[in-house]
């Protein structure tokens, strides 16, 4: 199996055989997908606080986590985490997710409810976008399967 990056995408080339021919498959895989909505370690979950020192309790390992979370934490949490910029960060650097980090540090902390909606907002249609992106494709020499980027 030949394994080529190419454009953000992973392109994986596998020749097989038949009798007297040989047939290229080429199969694309969406990377950015597959590593923002990868699921983390405890080392690198987000954890939720309402002030240094003051942690809710909550972590989120996923984006999907993180959604949920957002959904139901103190509006004092999201406050704090908005105003340092640590949304953002953990998108970026964690999830590997420029594009969503981006969109996060533009949100403004000035009212609860609005930051939170907005949050949500921002978060549920990068997770809708990635989820309608390629699928991954696991393959070994005599089968191949067929799984989403969820």
């Amino acid at each position: 199996m030949h394994v080529i990056a190419f454009d953000g995408e992973l392109v994986m080339k596998k020749i097989m055989s038949s009798k007297n021919s040989k047939r290229a498959q080429s199969l694309k895989v969406d990377v950015e997908a597959t590593k923002t909505l990868k699921t983390v370690g405890d080392q690198e979950a987000f954890y939720f606080y309402e002030a240094v020192g003051k942690s809710t309790g909550e972590k989120a390992r996923n984006l999907s986590d993180f959604l949920e979370r957002v959904k139901t934490a103190k509006s004092d949490s999201l406050v704090f985490h908005l105003q340092r910029g640590d949304f953002q960060n953990w998108v970026e650097k964690i999830l590997g997710d420029s594009k969503l980090a981006k969109k996060l540090g533009r949100l403004s902390p000035s009212n609860c409810d609005d930051a939170r909606m907005s949050i949500c907002k921002t978060v549920e249609n990068r997770i809708k976008e990635l989820q309608e992106s390629p699928a991954a494709i696991l393959a070994d020499e005599s089968s191949a399967v067929l799984q989403p980027c969820s």
